[in-house]
């Protein structure tokens, strides 16, 4: 049977009207960010932990951003593991007090600062491995293990910058692009300038953001990469 043009139509239009009332599926959720990172072979107390932590106002507690696992756990010594950064807490943070001016902030106290464009806004995220001695999931200065110079951080901007350390040793530059990139720390020590030192603190490509960052132990970011040249 020859179904008349106008029937066909109102049963298109009619199965058009029916699917766009169906309930859409729900967008799958903003991936997380994984980084990697390694750190010397430690004893496993069950109590280690990796954090990503972003900070505020002065005198208030830094923000967890994301979840840290060390590869391992259970085992007599590990030495890795990896942090999820989520999206949400990253914006959340963005909302905070974490984003303010890169001059006069991270620059504060430094010589010769030149920063281009000098308006630019960042948020820094920091890694830390820590033992959780007394189990609140903040990282005290007591129960650092292992650091890195090495940051997660978000510019509202590209932007350019160079300074020199009050001391006139150490001269610092970067280039870190607009949004979130993991922002390597590499320190030189050329050898024709003895007790001078060049630091870059540059985006990586994302590409390259899975490579494992190197944690250790505390040390001044002007003048050391940290043990085995780790960052």
């Amino acid at each position: 049977m020859k179904i008349p043009a106008a029937l066909r139509l109102s049963g298109v239009a009619a199965l058009c009207a029916l699917l766009t009332a169906c309930p859409r599926p729900t967008p799958p959720p903003t991936p997380a960010t994984i980084l990697e990172f390694t750190f010397p072979a430690t004893t496993d107390t069950g109590l280690l932990r990796l954090a990503a932590l972003a900070f505020g106002e002065a005198g208030t507690a830094p923000v967890t951003v994301g979840s840290g696992y060390v590869r391992g756990s259970g085992a007599k010594e590990v030495s890795g593991g990896q942090v999820y950064v989520y999206p949400f807490e990253l914006n959340r943070s963005l909302q905070g007090a974490c984003l303010s001016p890169f001059k006069g902030g991270e620059t504060a106290g430094m010589k010769d600062v030149v920063v281009s464009p000098d308006t630019v806004q960042t948020c820094n995220v920091y890694f830390v491995l820590f033992n959780d001695l007394n189990r609140n999931g903040q990282p005290e200065s007591t129960e650092e293990l292992y650091q890195t110079h090495s940051i997660y951080s978000y510019a509202s901007e590209a932007f350019t910058y160079s300074f020199t350390s009050p001391d006139g040793n150490s001269v610092e530059s970067g280039v870190r692009r607009k949004g979130w990139s993991l922002v390597a720390h590499e320190v030189r020590q050329p050898s024709a300038t003895p007790g001078k030192y060049v630091v870059t603190m540059n985006s990586v490509p994302a590409a390259d953001e899975r490579l494992p960052v190197r944690l250790h132990e505390p040390t001044n970011r002007l003048i050391s990469q940290g043990l085995g040249g780790a960052k």
